[in-house]
């Protein structure tokens, strides 16, 4: 059957920035299940349907895409994931808010759109505490609930021209449209930075923030790929991509958060001064091989030995008598479990702290989703943690289980055994 039969599946031949044809295929992972998509029963987790988990390099402008694209709405209408659960990002979203508003010299009034912006998380520093004025434009109905009851006003919606022409009509032109760990997911990505274009005051910024490809090679994160994350992306095809709209990058910062990412600076041509910072990022990729195929093919060898090292590891302690649990019901967590074929059998159950994940089913695997409470019960011996980007606030949150002699595994860029709170 064509994949494209079901509705939901569009097979990509072209690059979605520079429309190139040079496309080539360097890492398969297999048959994957919707990484956020938790079932109601174990055999409902196993059963789900499962879509060809490639990724592609383009050999004209080096974006690295999915092969396929999945709907939308098939996963993002009601979405599991909250921004404001990790303590790091919020943070890490208190922080960005300061520099952003000292860079771009934001004035109490002024307004700030944050595209996919989850439950509020970053809106409301800039909100509360650095007053200015806020919406949010999120697809996802129970997040813009929440966002809305934190006084967030949110626009339920996919980004795009109307949610642009609404904003500018109700809300007047933002100074700043903020784009944190969403550029990746959207397809249509030309008329995703338009509409921010036509919807800003002149002088006014976009700013996206998204993993880096640099630190998706380097540090071997292949638990990233999930179908949300149809882009692997270096500032090179993001620079082609703001020249063709008659835009240009202005700046660009490097951030550590979430295994690293970074944080790109969008203005209309010729409205800001550009910094050295963005020949500088360039320049580091061509040198650093990141325009050559080779690195990518060097790469899908380095993530099957991974991949073969988890399995070996993982069957090794278990076959010891170890018992193992994991924490972090995520969508990389779901990649990794998928990828190396842990399941209910090898991994007994995941901590989470999200209250919609809590009783629900990993997809693919069957693992149930637990609360704490489980964890001080019945205790493992080993803690995976799947969501190794807050690898430090979950050590620290679990002070009681390594106290009792628990140790914590780290899957990426390696296997580790963590004995104590020293997760670095």
């Amino acid at each position: 059957m064509n994949l494209e039969d079901s509705g939901i599946v569009r097979e990509v031949s072209s690059c979605r920035i520079c429309a190139g044809t040079d496309l080539s295929t360097y890492l398969d992972l297999g048959m994957m299940p919707l990484a956020n998509n938790l079932a109601g029963t174990a055999s409902d987790a196993r059963e789900m349907r499962r879509f060809p988990m490639q990724v592609q390099v383009c050999g004209d402008c080096w974006l690295s895409q999915l092969t396929v694209v999945i709907d939308p709405r098939e996963m993002f209408s009601n979405y599991a994931y909250r921004s404001s659960i990790s303590k790091t990002y919020i943070d890490h979203c208190r922080t960005m808010a300061k520099s952003v508003r000292d860079s771009l010299g934001l004035k109490n009034g002024d307004l700030v759109v944050d595209i996919a912006g989850n439950d509020g998380a970053l809106l409301a520093v800039f909100k509360d505490e650095l007053g200015v004025r806020v919406v949010n434009v999120d697809p996802a109905e129970n997040l813009a609930e929440i966002a809305e009851s934190q006084g967030i006003t949110t626009i339920t919606s996919f980004w795009g021209d109307e949610a642009a022409k609404e904003i500018v009509a109700k809300y007047g032109r933002p100074s700043l449209i903020t784009a944190t760990n969403v550029f990746a997911h959207v397809d249509d990505v030309r008329s995703f930075v338009s509409a921010a274009k036509d919807c800003l005051q002149e002088d006014g910024a976009l700013m996206l923030e998204f993993p880096y490809g640099v630190d998706f090679i380097e540090h071997r994160e292949f638990d990233t790929i999930y179908f949300e994350h149809l882009s692997y992306v270096l500032l090179e095809p993001v620079r082609q991509l703001a020249e063709n709209l008659g835009m240009a990058v202005f700046d660009v910062q490097k951030q550590d958060i979430h295994g690293g990412t970074i944080r790109v600076f969008i203005g209309v041509d010729g409205a800001h001064d550009v910094s050295p910072s963005v020949d500088e990022f360039i320049e580091n990729e061509r040198r650093g091989g990141y325009h050559d195929s080779a690195v990518y093919a060097a790469w899908n060898r380095e993530i099957d030995g991974l991949i073969d090292d988890l399995k070996s590891q993982i069957s090794g302690l278990r076959k010891s008598g170890a018992k193992i649990a994991a924490f972090a019901a995520s969508a990389k967590g779901n990649t990794l479990l998928n990828a190396c074929g842990f399941n209910y059998e090898c991994v007994d159950y995941i901590v989470d702290d999200t209250p919609e994940k809590i009783g629900r089913y990993s997809p693919g695997t069957g693992i149930p989703v637990v609360d704490r409470t489980v964890l001080a019960e019945t205790p493992p011996d080993y803690l995976l943690i799947l969501a190794w980007n807050f690898a430090k606030d979950i050590i620290a949150g679990t002070a009681d289980f390594s106290a009792a002699g628990g140790k914590y595994i780290i899957p990426i860029p390696a296997f580790k055994v963590v004995e104590s709170r020293g997760a670095d």
